[in-house]
């Protein structure tokens, strides 16, 4: 079993006064909604094109957006910080998560409210403990001989994961996780790099910005 945690950042800005398409799901009309969020990024300014993960979706990898764009990024999601509006604590990381990836079939995808902090809840899983959700809903987590099942039979409110898993159970042998997320952890380092040399390249101000915006998650707890 190959296990990979694939790093994403979500990306909304559909605030922008275009009307959204109205076809669903979004993965049956991928141009349609392709076109949608690149005509949003255009009217909110970003420079360059954004590469979908895929193109109905609005996840990107962090390798794969320009510096232009990520300066954007980071100062939108920073301003009200930066303006004193909020302090640190309340600042959440990047939006996303980690999408789950087992032989090279993505399974699982991050769920409302997630980021990239949840790398924490990843880690916590491969060690064997329970761990606050990624995102919600969240599945029923059990572990047993060195495997994690991950169950998404269960509706938590009335909330169904979207997309669907492919499959209602997963289990995850807890040895494959751990290096998912060790070769996730590598993937997250480089990009804190790059976000250490544009906070200096476009003056964003930002002590440990890289710690603000992947390793921090101030707004989750995790289960010991």
């Amino acid at each position: 079993m190959k296990i990979e945690l694939v790093p994403i950042i979500e990306l909304g800005y559909c605030n922008q006064g275009l009307e959204q398409p109205k076809v669903y799901p979004v993965w049956d009309y991928p141009d349609i909604w392709y076109e949608y969020h690149q005509a949003s990024f255009k009217k909110a300014g970003f420079k360059d094109e954004l590469v979908p993960y895929l193109k109905w979706s609005a996840l990107y990898e962090p390798h794969l957006i320009t510096d232009p764009n990520l300066i954007k990024i980071v100062q939108d999601h920073t301003e009200d910080f930066r303006n004193g509006k909020y302090e640190r604590e309340m600042v959440s990381c990047l939006f996303g998560g980690y999408i789950l990836r087992i032989d090279g079939i993505d399974e699982y995808f991050p769920q409302c409210c997630g980021d990239l902090g949840d790398i924490h809840y990843w880690k916590k899983l491969s060690e064997g403990k329970l761990s606050y959700y990624e995102g919600h809903p969240d599945p029923i987590l059990t572990f047993s001989d060195g495997r994690l099942e991950m169950d998404f039979s269960v509706k938590e409110h009335d909330e169904t994961f979207d997309p669907a898993p492919r499959h209602l159970k997963l289990i995850l042998e807890l040895n494959a996780l751990k290096s998912a997320v060790q070769n996730a952890e590598i993937v997250l380092h480089e990009f804190g790099k790059r976000l250490i040399e544009i906070n200096m390249k476009a003056n964003i101000g930002i002590d440990r910005l890289d710690d603000l915006l992947i390793w921090e998650n101030p707004n989750h707890e995790y289960l010991e």
